[in-house]
């Protein structure tokens, strides 16, 4: 492997799947990471197992990689001289400390700048907003899907979805080569894409999960009703998405996989987890608003969506983080919550009303 690059985060996410494909691209992978722990065991030991739920014929051995402590300063600055490549899967808050941190070093050659996070414009984002003049660090937004179940052992081996799929803003600069895993286009139609129909849909089953009284979301698909309102729902989402950006891409398949991947019972994806924090993920522009939004202005089915609003307005779920501030959006009704929380116009509230009041 001539090509180095580093990877900030060392958790499941970068060692189950960002530093796998960047060692399919013939990078020499070096992790930086806050937890000393880690960066001692990845340090001693060079090398851990990526296994497959699905397929135990997937799994993959990961060798030669080692760690370096992000407050190690030294280290990092001798490393950043000898990288072809920077990457990151630390959580999106986490982001900006990780740019400031490589943000003032004197590259000799341009560097690309990916942020494999579960946001939008990771990359580009923080690099405006902390008014980076410099010329040398290339910022590339992605999307990045991987379901990584969580993990029991304390090794570094790593359980996960055969699934995975990195897509990266097409621009001039391209560190990944294309593959089945990895491909480069239009990312705001792939963001929308994916925060829709996958993020969008999680949501919606992770209330109708908890509704039901269930804890996993695989437990949906048990069932013959419950599954046929997860199929209902993907239907809705992928109408609202071909509506909004006029696509001719055939969403099929697309959808098909999505499902699959939820009735995964080794990923015991947790609806509690995929339910906290509604207020941001319900609000205005979100996974759920905005292709409702789309759906209503063209007179289409909002049936699953019209559901999903009734458990929210009922539900009592103050097990779920955040739901107890959430839910107080309703106090004053559906019709205020439109208003006040969507800030539906009132040349529009009649038809919310009309077709989402039960």
């Amino acid at each position: 492997m001539s090509k180095k690059a580093l990877h900030f985060g060392a958790g499941n996410i970068g060692r189950g799947f960002i530093c796998p494909e960047l060692q399919n691209n013939d990078f020499e992978v070096i992790f930086a990471d806050v937890n000393q722990e880690l960066v001692d065991q990845i340090n001693t030991k060079n090398n851990y197992k990526v296994e497959v739920i699905e397929d135990a014929s997937l799994n993959q051995e990961v060798t030669k990689v080692s760690a370096l402590n992000i407050s190690d300063t030294q280290t990092l600055n001798s490393v950043l001289g000898d990288v072809d490549l920077i990457t990151t899967s630390v959580g999106p808050q986490y982001v900006k400390s990780v740019f400031e941190k490589i943000q003032h070093f004197t590259f000799d050659k341009k560097i690309p700048f990916v942020a494999f996070e579960n946001k939008y414009r990771a990359s580009s984002s923080v690099v405006e907003n902390l008014n980076y003049a410099g010329d040398y660090l290339i910022p590339l937004d992605a999307v990045v899907d991987k379901i990584v179940p969580p993990q029991t052992s304390e090794n570094l081996d790593v359980v996960v979805e055969s699934y995975g799929s990195i897509f990266i803003e097409d621009q001039d600069e391209k560190p990944l080569k294309v593959s089945s895993v990895v491909s480069y286009g239009d990312y705001e139609l792939e963001f929308t894409k994916k925060l829709w129909l996958l993020n969008g849909l999680h949501l919606q089953l992770a209330y109708f999960g908890l509704f039901n009284n269930l804890t996993y979301m695989h437990e949906i698909f048990e069932e013959v009703t419950r599954k046929e309102f997860a199929t209902n729902a993907m239907e809705a989402l992928k109408k609202a998405y071909i509506l909004k950006t006029n696509t001719a891409q055939n969403l099929d398949l697309y959808g098909e996989l999505i499902l699959d991947r939820f009735a995964l019972p080794q990923v015991n994806d947790e609806l509690a987890r995929v339910a906290r924090n509604p207020q941001i993920k319900f609000s205005q522009n979100e996974r759920f608003e905005y292709p409702l939004r789309v759906l209503l202005s063209h007179n289409e089915s909002v049936e699953t969506f019209k559901f999903i609003l009734e458990i929210l307005q009922n539900g009592d779920f103050n097990d779920v983080e955040g739901f107890e501030e959430f839910h107080y959006n309703f106090q004053d009704g559906i019709k205020e919550f439109f208003q006040k929380f969507w800030k539906i116009n009132q040349d529009e509230i009649e038809i919310y009303i009309e077709r989402l009041k039960n």
